[in-house]
């Protein structure tokens, strides 16, 4: 069953708030929800994408409502709509971590095409598992091992969004022939816009894993 979640720091808390990416489609920002410090209560208008870097306890207060508990595990992917107006707190002991991809349009009428021989997660089922899916966005968990490739595939609608959960080393090459090295640490977040085919090839000597936002 798919989580939901309703909440997230408000941006005015800029000190513990970091925007990474911002266009048309997408907002990513990194949010550190230090504990016991409640947030001032607010409201999110656009549905997200809550991607939880580390174990964490967080309470969530709407006026007139019982406080909702939530425990999260390090690298819990959920689904959190624009919701009414509410108090967060992390009532854990440490620091949590939070990525944050905000949806700002809706889903399109036709979902993208998408053909069966391309797609990850029917040609890859050992590397690519699908989180949840819903009109806005198709999310999926991907591994690959060291030195490994994967299979040629696609990405298909408006644009994808991709967070690490463990550092990466990587070659990327796409079908036009073009080949670009893609790296970064835990949490790091990448945007690409529009159609894409290509495949990644693991250059470090680690696995991987991280999470694909692809964006309808």
């Amino acid at each position: 069953m798919m989580r939901v979640v309703l909440f997230l720091l408000p941006l005015a808390l800029a000190a513990q708030t970091k925007v990474s990416i911002d266009n048309d489609r997408v907002r990513i920002l990194t949010a550190l929800d230090r504990p016991h410090q409640p947030t001032a209560l607010h409201k999110h208008d656009s549905n997200r994408v809550m991607i939880y870097l580390d174990d964490g306890q967080q309470d969530i207060s709407v006026p007139d409502a019982p406080v909702e508990h939530h425990q999260w595990k390090a690298g819990e992917v959920v689904w959190s709509p624009g919701g009414p107006q509410h108090v967060s707190e992390n009532v854990g002991t440490a620091d949590l971590h939070i990525v944050e991809i905000e949806i700002k349009q809706p889903g399109p009428s036709t979902p993208p095409a998408r053909k069966r021989n391309l797609d990850p997660l029917a040609i890859d089922t050992s590397h690519n598992k699908l989180i949840f899916e819903n009109d806005q966005v198709r999310v999926f968990r991907s591994t690959g091992e060291a030195g490994g490739r994967e299979k040629w595939h696609e990405h298909a609608g408006a644009g994808r969004a991709v967070v690490l959960l463990s550092p990466l080393a990587a070659r990327i090459e796409s079908a036009n022939g073009q080949i670009s090295p893609m790296s970064g640490a835990r949490g790091d977040s990448f945007w690409t816009p529009g159609y894409i085919k290509h495949r990644a090839s693991n250059i470090g000597t680690k696995p991987y894993e991280l999470v694909v936002i692809e964006v309808k």
